[in-house]
């Protein structure tokens, strides 16, 4: 059993100056600890062949690294943020009466189907899984796929002609 050296690869005086090192490159004080904790795995990921002359003052050049890191990955979730705000923000546009009478149709058409024919059309035309995929899904060939797909289609489409929805 190989016994791994545990030792903080931070050495104890270097976690203030670290620590202040962050705080000064914009780090939050409620994520400063975590930027610590980056440091030490970065240190603790270092290629060990070469001792280090002054450790305290590695930590200090990765300590202020990974606050440029935590600065890009901020403006990246802000930028994300941002997109998704303005995604959201239109509402989509509200749908039409006939369409909201056929959606209702629908859903009470495939709810007289049989269990296998409502599956299998929600895999395909609700999730927009392809043939090949359901078929993955479900462990049967792609053939049997689109034999129950053209049945519970033709199933539902003679439902819906004899509510005259279409």
């Amino acid at each position: 059993m190989v016994v791994e050296d545990t030792a903080d690869p931070l050495p104890v005086s270097g976690v203030a100056r670290v620590r202040a090192v962050l705080a000064l490159g914009g780090v939050p004080a409620h994520e400063v600890d975590d930027g610590v904790q980056e440091v030490r795995l970065r240190l603790l990921s270092r290629d060990r062949r070469e001792e280090l002359r002054d450790p305290i003052a590695w930590a200090v050049v990765v300590a202020s690294r990974v606050a440029v890191d935590w600065h890009r990955g901020q403006r990246r979730d802000d930028g994300l943020r941002d997109r998704l705000a303005a995604r959201w923000a239109t509402a989509p546009p509200e749908p039409a009466p006939e369409d909201r009478v056929l959606a209702l149709a629908i859903a009470a058409g495939m709810d007289a189907l049989p269990p296998t024919q409502r599956q299998i059309l929600a895999l395909r035309f609700y999730a927009d899984l392809p043939v090949r995929d359901i078929a993955e899904a479900l462990d049967v060939p792609e053939g049997t796929v689109k034999s129950r797909l053209h049945a519970a289609v033709a199933a539902l489409r003679d439902r819906l002609r004899e509510s005259e929805v279409i």
